[in-house]
C-alpha cells in the first residue's frame, strides 16, 4: 500500500457575494476532484480545533502527526532549512519578509508590492552580505526564498527566542523588536535583530533595483523584517514513527523545512514556483518518481491558492484550484486506487474577502485502499457537510491513512 497526501494551501474559502454566494472551489471546474470524491469518503476537518485559525506551519505539522506546541514554537527554523540554511543547536531562525517602509521606518507594505523574480533574487544576494557591526559576535545568515520571502539564522552566544519579533501591522514602526523578559539574552537578541533590520534598510533603500522600482512607480523593497523566530525543532523522524518511507513535493520553504526535519526525501521540481504559474502537472509526475524511488508516502503541497487569497485575487484562486484539479487527475490516472490511498485536503480556509486565514473547517477526502465510499458526488466546502467522515481534526489524518493502508495503530491488549 502507498499513499499520496495532496494539500491545497488555503484552497478552502467562504462564500463570496461576487460568486453568487458560492466559494471559488464550488465555482471552479474540478472534474477530477469530484471523481475522487465519488470513489471516496468526504468530511469536514478542523486543522487544529474548531474556531482556531491556524498558520500553515501548525496545520501541516498536525497533518503529519506532530504537535507544533511541542515541536517548535515558531516557523523560522522550517523556513530556513527549506531554503538550505543550516539550523544548529543553539541557533535562532526567523522567517523574513522584504517590506516597504517610509523614511520614518513605518511599515507601508508587508510584502513590498509582492516583489519577485530577478529583482528579489538580486536584493536577496545583497542582504546576504550584511554583517553586524555593533553585535559582531553574532553571525547572521540570510537567504531569499520565493518572491518577497526569506529566512535568517542567528548564530552566537546568549541568544533567546523570547523577543517581540512579529510581522507588524501597516503603520507600525519597524526595527523596534523588544525583549519579552528581563534577561540579558532576550535584550541582546532584540538588539541584534534591530541592528540587522536597520542595516538591511541602509543597504536596500539605495540599491539600484529599488531606485528603478521607485522611478517606475513601484513600491521599494527597502527593508527585511524577521519574524516567527525559534530554535531547532525536536521531531521524531516520520519513517521511525510510522514505518513509511516518505517524500515531500513542495515549492514553499516552510513545507520543505518540515519535510527535512521529519526525515522526508525532498523532491525538487522544475517549474514549481509557489505562485499561480506553478507547474502542478510536474508535481504530479514527481509523485510517480518518488514512488519509483521507493517511497510509499508522498506529501504534495501547492502554495498558490493561499497567495491568491491573501491578495483577494478570486479569479487567480479559481484558476489555481483548476490546476490542482489537473494534478489530482494525473495522479488518479497513474495509480491504482486498490493499492494507493489518495487524500485531498486544504490546510486551512484562506478568505479572499478578509485576505486572512479563518477558523472554519475545510473539506477532506480519502479515496483508495480500504476506503468505503459514502456516495457524495463532489468535492467542496458545502458537500463536505454531507460526507460520511463527519467532522475530524488534522491530527486524525495519519491514523486514518494507516488504517486505510491496512496498517492500523493498535491499542490495548
Amino acid at each position: 500500500m502507498r499513499c499520496v497526501l495532496i494539500v491545497g494551501d488555503g484552497m478552502a474559502d467562504l462564500p463570496l457575494q461576487e460568486l453568487g454566494d458560492m466559494t471559488p472551489l464550488e465555482v471552479a471546474n474540478v472534474e477530477s476532484m469530484n471523481a475522487l470524491a465519488c470513489r471516496g469518503v468526504l468530511g469536514l476537518l478542523d486543522p487544529i480545533a474548531p474556531g482556531i485559525a491556524p498558520g500553515s506551519d501548525a496545520a501541516n505539522l498536525a497533518f503529519l502527526g506532530y504537535d507544533s506546541e511541542f515541536v517548535c514554537r515558531g516557523r523560522g527554523a522550517f523556513e530556513a532549512a527549506g531554503l538550505g540554511l543550516n539550523v544548529g543547536v543553539g541557533d535562532l531562525a526567523f522567517r523574513c519578509n522584504f517590506v516597504t517602509v517610509d523614511e520614518g521606518l513605518c511599515l507601508v507594505d508587508e510584502r513590498a508590492g509582492r516583489i519577485g523574480g530577478v529583482e528579489a533574487k538580486v536584493l536577496g544576494e545583497c542582504v546576504e552580505q550584511v554583517r553586524l557591526r555593533v553585535h559582531s559576535n553574532v553571525e547572521v545568515f540570510f537567504r531569499q526564498g520565493l518572491g518577497f520571502k526569506g529566512a535568517l539564522v542567528l548564530r552566537g552566544e546568549g541568544l533567546s527566542g523570547n523577543v517581540s519579533a512579529v510581522l507588524p501591522k501597516v503603520g507600525s514602526v519597524v526595527g523596534a523588536v523588544a525583549p519579552l523578559d528581563g534577561s540579558f539574552e532576550a535584550k541582546h537578541t532584540a538588539d541584534v535583530l534591530n541592528e540587522f533590520i536597520h542595516l538591511s534598510n541602509q543597504m536596500l533603500r539605495v540599491h539600484p533595483v529599488n531606485v528603478e522600482r521607485v522611478l517606475e512607480g513601484k513600491l521599494s523593497a527597502n527593508a527585511v523584517l524577521p519574524w516567527s523566530g525559534c530554535g531547532r525543532p525536536d521531531m521524531v523522524p516520520f519513517g521511525e514513527r510510522y514505518g513509511l518511507r516518505a517524500s515531500c513535493v513542495a515549492a514553499a520553504s516552510l513545507i520543505k523545512g518540515i519535510g527535512k526535519f521529519s526525515g522526508m526525501d525532498i523532491v525538487d521540481v522544475v517549474g514549481a514556483t509557489g505562485d499561480l504559474d506553478t507547474d502542478t502537472l510536474a508535481k504530479a509526475d514527481a509523485v510517480f518518481s518518488a514512488f519509483e524511488a521507493g517511497s510509499d508516502f508522498v506529501y504534495v503541497h501547492v502554495e498558490a491558492p493561499d497567495e491568491a487569497s491573501h491578495d483577494g485575487n478570486v479569479a487567480g484562486k479559481i484558476g489555481i484550484i483548476q490546476k490542482i484539479d489537473a494534478l489530482v487527475g494525473r495522479i488518479m490516472a497513474g495509480v491504482d486506487l486498490l493499492d494507493t490511498v489518495v487524500v485531498l485536503v486544504s490546510d486551512h480556509v484562506t478568505s479572499c474577502r478578509f485576505r486572512a486565514h479563518t477558523g472554519d473547517a475545510v473539506p477532506v477526502c480519502f479515496a483508495g485502499g480500504n476506503v468505503v465510499s459514502d456516495g457524495v458526488n463532489g468535492f467542496s466546502e458545502r458537500l463536505a457537510y454531507k460526507g460520511g467522515l463527519g467532522r475530524i481534526r488534522g491530527k486524525d489524518i495519519m491514523p486514518m491513512v494507516l488504517n486505510y493502508m491496512g496498517k492500523p495503530e493498535k491499542l490495548g491488549w
